[in-house]
C-alpha cells in the first residue's frame, strides 16, 4: 500500500473525529503512485437507516457503516474524470480491534466477487477516541477471499 504519511494521518484523523461512530471513505489514485492519491470522506448513513427501519438495519453507526450513495457516486465520478481508481476503501471500528468482519466482507462483494478487486480495504481501530491500530486487506483471487496484507508492505506510521 503506497499511502503517504499525510494521507494516513487524514484517514486516522477522520476516524478519531467520528468517534464513537464508525467512519468511512475512499482513497482515489493510481496504484504505485502516492502523488495521485486523494482521501475522500463519505458520510456514514447507518444511524439514519437504523432510525428509518430498525428491523432491516439493526445496527447503528456505533457498530456499522453505510456509505452515502451520493458520496460514493460523487467520488466515482471524480475518479473517472481524472482516470483514477479506488485504491483504498477504509472504515473504522470503534472500541474494537481492526479486523475484516463477515459484514465487511459482504459489503465488499457482489455475487461472490469484489466490487473493486484492485482496492485495498483498510480497517482503523479507534479506542477511547484515539487511534489504536489499523490493518489492510486485499482480495486473493486464488483463495476467493480477503487476506491481511503483510506488514512489510505497509509504510511505517
Amino acid at each position: 500500500m503506497d499511502l503517504t504519511e499525510q494521507q494516513l494521518k487524514e484517514i486516522f484523523a477522520h476516524a478519531e473525529e467520528g468517534y464513537p461512530d464508525e467512519v468511512c471513505g475512499i482513497v482515489i489514485g493510481k496504484a504505485g503512485d502516492s502523488t495521485t492519491h486523494a482521501v475522500r470522506r463519505c458520510a456514514n448513513l447507518a444511524n439514519q437507516y437504523h432510525q428509518e427501519d430498525p428491523i432491516r438495519f439493526p445496527r447503528n453507526a456505533r457498530t456499522a457503516y453505510v456509505m452515502d450513495p451520493k458520496d460514493l457516486l460523487r467520488i466515482q465520478r471524480e475518479a473517472d474524470s481524472k482516470g483514477l481508481d479506488f485504491t483504498v476503501i477504509y472504515h473504522s471500528h470503534t472500541d474494537h480491534e481492526a479486523y475484516f468482519s463477515q459484514t465487511d466482507r459482504e459489503l465488499a462483494l457482489f455475487n461472490g466477487e469484489p466490487l473493486w478487486p484492485q482496492a485495498r480495504y483498510m480497517v482503523v481501530s479507534v479506542k477511547n477516541n484515539k487511534l489504536s491500530n489499523f490493518k489492510v486487506f486485499i482480495w486473493d483471487s486464488l483463495m476467493k477471499d480477503f487476506r491481511e496484507e503483510p506488514a512489510s508492505v505497509l509504510k511505517e506510521y
